[in-house]
């Protein structure tokens, strides 16, 4: 009995203390040993026959992590927070079992290493595929520790991830096997980088010429807004506190995610009421752009080539997509669209459609807004805002960031890459009421404006609307259940640092370590099973 609460203990400690560790707490430090009691476990499962016990020890544990930190979403979706904590749980677990199979075959270090590798190509994949869902990437970790970080410019997240996961086998080793120098690469592991953040944190941005943005936080109940007759109602909101906070120094105003409901038609956006409003709006104040978030829809033409599954309108035998958009406006008229690229699996996205197409009613969660399958552009698009006088201003180029696209750090580095001067989230955080979930989102886009070294002005239904300058500080916010505005004056900034060039090559590097120590422990393996012969 003593040693099944040993197991216990071990596995619920190594889920607890990465959760207390986690955002919003600002406890970071604890992530650096948080999967010792993991690694420790395993050592109480010697017996090859018992690595099922050590596996289903470590999954309790990796579960109470995942539900500890993201048991929130059951307010927006019960049937996708419970697939999505018993998947993830078991995604992270294959980075342990690899660790104990390679362990045996190539020993500890190695196994050591297999673990690190397998977790950060996991993570590499988590980004990828059909099932996509990056909000534990450990990296992440640090969001409300960015003092730690400043070199993600240099790493991204996944540089987060590595140094999580090197100081836990490190300390994993100090613990079981005391050795000086083991003591002095773990210290300098922890305390290099820390010494290099705080040098990269005292260096500031050199643009002195600021644009003004209005950031406007509605405060709507997501549970209400989407309800008949309450888009004009709505319009009218916006356009008091546009009214009540637009100056003639204001370049840009931003509006959340989904502001424009009743998923209008593309074709004719322009003549749809809210646009005309906003428009009429816009032409009484020269010089000033729009970003709004919209649900717009638009059909196929014949001839067409389809997705893998369009929606279909019976009445008119024709086929259509429904889109989670950015909308950009401009004083002179002109209207330019983004569609969100990276969609929620299950909520806004169907996965592995050739398998589970015919499931599509089943898989249609309610996430709020146009939910189901939702069509959606292929590439990243900045918008682009020209001064009145360009002499005197620099060009605005805004990244139009819809909601869930604000975690995929490399992705985001395409919007740079296309010229973003500044990155906007527009999202409607309401979804998961005042629980962690939108502190969570606010302190990730923290390390977007490090990997980036851009200024990001977040615009929230409800949740944190603020202004983060380009070391990752919260310069002012509003929080939850406020209405009102932010005048933030912002830097179009135009520095490439080297993780925009270079993407995530960490990622890449760790899937080309765990194919060869793969493919070595299969050799190793079939080598050992020749002797035993």
């Amino acid at each position: 009995m003593s040693k099944r609460l040993t197991y216990l203990g071990l596995a619920l400690l190594g889920g607890v203390l990465p959760a207390i560790g986690w955002p919003p707490h600002k406890l970071s430090f604890l992530l650096f040993f948080a999967f010792v009691p993991f690694l420790l476990l395993e050592t109480h499962f010697v017996e090859k026959k018992r690595g099922i016990w050590f596996g289903l020890y470590a999954y309790l544990g990796l579960f109470v992590f995942n539900l500890i930190t993201t048991w929130w979403v059951w307010n927006a979706s019960p049937g996708g927070a419970v697939f999505m904590l018993f998947a993830n749980s078991f995604l992270m677990l294959i980075p342990f079992l690899s660790y104990r199979f390679c362990k045996k075959i190539l020993g500890q270090g190695r196994g050591l290493l297999m673990f690190i590798a397998t977790w950060l190509t996991f993570e590499y994949f988590h980004f990828r595929w059909d099932l996509n869902y990056p909000w534990l990437t450990l990296g992440n970790g640090f969001a409300t520790s960015t003092s730690l970080v400043q070199w993600y410019e240099y790493t991204g997240a996944p540089g987060g991830s590595l140094w999580i996961l090197l100081s836990n086998a490190l300390i994993f080793l100090l613990v079981t096997q005391y050795k000086r120098s083991i003591a002095v690469c773990t210290a300098l592991l922890l305390l290099v980088p820390i010494g290099w953040s705080w040098i990269l944190g005292r260096t500031q941005n050199t643009c002195k010429a600021k644009n003004e943005i209005l950031i406007i936080q509605p405060n709507i109940d997501p549970y209400k807004k989407f309800d008949a007759g309450k888009d004009v109602e709505q319009l009218e909101l916006f356009l008091k506190l546009c009214q009540e906070g637009v100056t003639p120094d204001t370049r840009l105003i931003v509006l959340p995610e989904t502001a424009l409901v009743g998923n209008t038609n593309e074709t004719y956006l322009s003549r749809s009421y809210a646009v005309r409003q906003l428009k009429a709006f816009l032409s009484q104040h020269p010089g000033v752009g729009m970003l709004i978030g919209a649900s717009t829809h638009r059909f196929y033409k014949e001839g067409e080539s389809l997705p893998p599954y369009p929606r279909y309108y019976e009445p008119e035998d024709r086929y259509y997509d429904s889109y989670n958009t950015a909308v950009q406006l401009k004083s002179d008229g002109s209207i330019e669209l983004y569609h969100k690229s990276k969609l929620v699996p299950g909520v806004e996205s169907l996965p592995f459609p050739q398998f589970f197409k015919e499931f599509d009613a089943i898989l249609k969660l309610d996430f709020g807004g146009e939910s189901g399958n939702l069509g959606k552009d292929k590439q990243a698009k900045t918008f682009y805002y020209e001064a009145p006088d360009t002499t005197s201003k620099p060009q605005l180029g805004v990244a139009p960031l819809i909601c869930y696209e604000s975690i995929f750090g490399e992705y985001v580095g395409d919007f740079v890459r296309k010229k973003a001067t500044v990155l906007a989230v527009i999202t409607n955080d309401g979804w998961w009421k005042n629980t962690a979930g939108h502190k969570q989102h606010m302190h990730y886009a923290r390390l977007r404006a490090i990997e980036y070294r851009r200024y990001v002005i977040r615009s929230a239904n409800t949740g944190i609307s603020c202004v983060i300058d380009d070391n990752g500080n919260v310069l002012e916010e509003l929080g939850w259940w406020q209405e009102g505005s932010i005048r933030a004056r912002v830097p179009s900034l135009t520095y490439e640092t080297f993780y925009s060039r270079s993407g995530d090559y960490l990622g890449k590097l760790a899937v080309f370590i765990f194919v060869f120590m793969g493919l070595s422990i299969v050799v190793k393996w079939r080598v050992q099973k020749s002797e035993l012969k």
